[in-house]
């Protein structure tokens, strides 16, 4: 594949190669819109004629008036009480005014407004002078009976950060009618992505959602918001459901990014207000994660919506049951995405292997461990998978052949990379994938210093030159793992290689470094790959593994996880996948007897991902599941859902192993009766997923309300 030019030279450890990289952070994709004909009425006050008490420096009266809603392009006045007035020209009607004062600093107004036909006799208008809320960026609406007024004043009277401050009007706004808020949204699926404008299906409102949790879960659902005229500041407050305990509700705008040159929405998106254009649709991801501690019963609460013209509740409840599952670290599913760190470092221009590198990629990678990651992604080679991304996937370990003849190895960047997984980021325990003895292109990168040159060295597996350069450093490697105590963790990747090249590098492997196991995802497991520590079978060829040949390589402490990458079509987590199909990989899982799921790549991103997921020929988002600035998306929340699901499934057994009631027995044959059509032949086939796993959910609802160990 072509790489991007390269600008930016990212680390130079001695002996690893520079990665070099063109930032490209652009603005988030936002779908063109053709907005229908607005029904709201004309701003009357806009390009008004104005006068004031007083000016502060250059914040005259006209701030107010020249339609720009920023908080820092205002009318100020000091010294308490201060007037602006408004002179229409000529006596209009008016029905409603909107009114903004300054809201940058958290603080609170007492004003009012009001309407003059001379300029004389005043009659209120609008009265906040007991006002004790906080100025926003909604500002406040008064509506009243229509009323004929030539001049409209407004008289700031108190400010809380004092009379001296003065008074501060970003913007007022006149209208002759209601304005219309043409703010409507109802409860949505998550198991659809909804369109950015359109007609869309929804459960009104006020109905409200009901969601059903086990301490320790994460649950959501999907609220869509629509807008008849345009919006401005569209957030969601703050939400906390309330009953035995409180539970936080989190909230994320979900932004489009293109997939084949089609808007999807996938990216759970970090801003906290965003405007809605007329005649579109923006959908909201609501989470709850429920504390393993929380006490069980039934929290309520509501979802407020609001922006500059309306406001929409969600009424919401999450029933709390008594079935715990443990935090993520102690989840046994086993789940291998792939990291990719110099993609952090490239898209937010920072060297590689910095602090400033290593902060960005804290909150992403505490998300993967989050999700019951299992696995770190080492680099021992330059471009193990022969340049398949847009960034480069350097080597992690420097090699350098000194004038002398003798080899030495820079750990350093290996270090830092599995010390900050380990320890920061939480995944102690988790196995250490080191990729690869055996690379694509056959290539072996170092440094060579008697000719002051980099050398991409051909060695094939099975060659006395390939065994005494991979010895010497496999020696070197196990008694550095040794000293670190990782030695027991790592093992050699080793990925879609045929058995010919295997038997070389396995031969070798067994021979200098006996201590170190394999990891190999194969397409089509052979009986070398079948007899490695952690195989990966794809989901294609995941039948060649019976349950009987399953529950054997897990007696003796062996890992069989099966994989989904650029294929197959159905089922996947690509960008335009139906979501239902990223949570149906873990029920597959558990279903078939594997031990959890492979797939590359968690954050491999493309050249800007927030503007489209498109890359090369691969399926549109098949190389990343999150996006840039910690933002998750719809797809990995309802992977890290398929993890849940195999852990209920698993303790579910267990409690009922405990204690074998009829009853319970009689859930956990309904639930198998469910997992039965969680098979290749028929997860093939498009549109099934979202059915099977509500089937599956509510067999898992059932079951818990009669198995929960008391």
């Amino acid at each position: 594949m072509t790489k991007s030019t390269l600008l930016l030279t990212l680390f130079s450890l001695p002996g690893l190669i520079p990665v070099q990289a063109a930032p490209a952070r652009h603005p988030s994709y936002e779908p063109a819109i053709v907005a229908k004909a607005e029904s709201a009425q004309p701003n009357l006050f806009l390009k008004a004629k104005v006068t004031a008490s007083g000016e502060w420096s250059k914040q005259t009266a006209d701030h107010a008036v020249n339609g720009i809603k920023q908080a820092d392009d205002h009318w100020a006045c000091e010294n308490l009480p201060v007037w602006h007035q408004i002179d229409l020209g000529a006596p209009k009607s008016i029905s409603a005014i909107r009114t903004y004062p300054y809201w940058g600093d958290g603080r609170v107004y007492q004003y009012k407004v009001e309407g003059s036909l001379d300029g004389t006799a005043w009659k209120t208008l609008g009265d906040k002078t007991a006002n004790s809320i906080t100025a926003s960026p909604e500002g406040d609406l008064f509506s009243f009976d229509p009323q004929q007024v030539r001049y409209v004043r407004t008289t700031f009277l108190k400010n809380s950060k004092g009379a001296a401050n003065g008074g501060h009007l970003v913007e007022i706004e006149g209208y002759a009618t209601q304005p219309d808020t043409g703010l409507t949204g109802g409860f949505g699926t998550v198991d659809l992505r909804y369109p950015p404008s359109g007609k869309v299906e929804l459960s009104p409102a006020a109905s409200g959602l009901k969601l059903t949790a086990w301490r320790g879960e994460r649950v959501s659902s999907q609220i869509v918001v629509s807008a008849g005229s345009a919006q401005e500041h569209l957030h969601v407050e703050p939400a906390v459901l309330r009953g035995p305990g409180q539970l936080p509700v989190t909230s994320n705008f979900i932004r489009y990014t293109l997939a084949d040159g089609k808007p999807q929405g996938d990216i759970l998106d970090t801003a906290e207000s965003l405007p809605l254009a007329a005649g579109t649709n923006r959908p909201i991801w609501l989470s709850v994660q429920v504390p393993v501690d929380a006490k069980p019963g039934l929290y309520k609460g509501a979802v407020t919506v609001r922006s500059n013209t309306g406001t929409l509740a969600f009424p919401l409840a999450v029933e709390v049951l008594p079935a715990a599952i443990p935090k993520p670290a102690d989840w046994k599913v086993h789940l291998d995405l792939w990291q990719h760190p110099e993609s952090v470092a490239r898209w937010h221009d920072v060297p590689a292997w910095s602090p400033e590198h290593f902060a960005l990629m804290k909150p992403l990678m505490k998300r993967l461990a989050d999700a019951g990651q299992k696995t770190i992604t080492t680099t021992l080679i330059h471009e193990a998978w022969g340049g398949q991304t847009y960034d480069a996937f350097p080597a992690m370990v420097g090699w350098t052949k000194k004038k002398d003849g003798t080899w030495s190895y820079d750990y350093s960047a290996f270090d830092k990379w599995v010390t900050f997984m380990s320890t920061d980021v939480g995944m102690k325990d988790a196995r250490i994938h080191c990729y690869t003895m055996i690379p694509w292109s056959l290539k072996f990168r170092y440094y060579d210093e008697a000719k002051q040159a980099t050398v991409d060295g051909g060695l094939k597996p099975g060659t006395p030159e390939y065994d005494e350069h991979w010895g010497r450093f496999l020696k070197d490697f196990t008694a550095h793992l040794r000293a670190k105590g990782w030695l027991e963790r790592t093992l050699i990747g080793m990925d879609e290689r045929p058995d010919a090249l295997m038997r070389g590098a396995i031969a070798t492997l067994e021979k200098h470094a006996p201590e170190l196991e394999i990891a190999s995802a194969i397409n089509h497991p052979s009986e070398i790959t079948r007899a490695v520590q952690d195989v990966s079978p794809s989901i294609q060829t995941s039948g060649e593994f019976d349950a009987t040949s399953l529950a054997a390589r897990r007696e003796a402490g062996k890992k069989t996880t099966y994989y989904v990458c650029t294929s197959p079509p159905v089922p996947n987590s690509f960008t335009f996948s139906p979501p239902a199909e990223s949570e149906w990989l873990g029920l597959f899982a558990y279903a078939q007897g594997f031990d959890g799921l492979l797939r590359w790549a968690f954050n491999s991103w493309v050249e800007d991902p927030l503007k489209s997921t498109d890359f090369t020929s691969w399926p549109s988002g098949d190389c990343f599941l999150v996006y840039p600035g910690n933002r998750s998306s719809v797809r990995f929340e309802r992977m890290r859902d398929g993890m849940e699901d195999f852990e209920k499934l698993r303790l579910l057994r267990e409690w009922a192993g405990k204690s074998p009631a009829s009853a319970q027995q009689a859930a956990l044959a309904k639930i198998d009766t469910i997992l039965k059509d969680f098979t290749w032949e028929r997860g093939r086939k498009s549109g099934i997923h979202a059915a099977d796993v509500q089937r599956a959910n509510a067999a898992i609802e059932e079951a818990v309300r009669i198995i929960t160990p008391r």
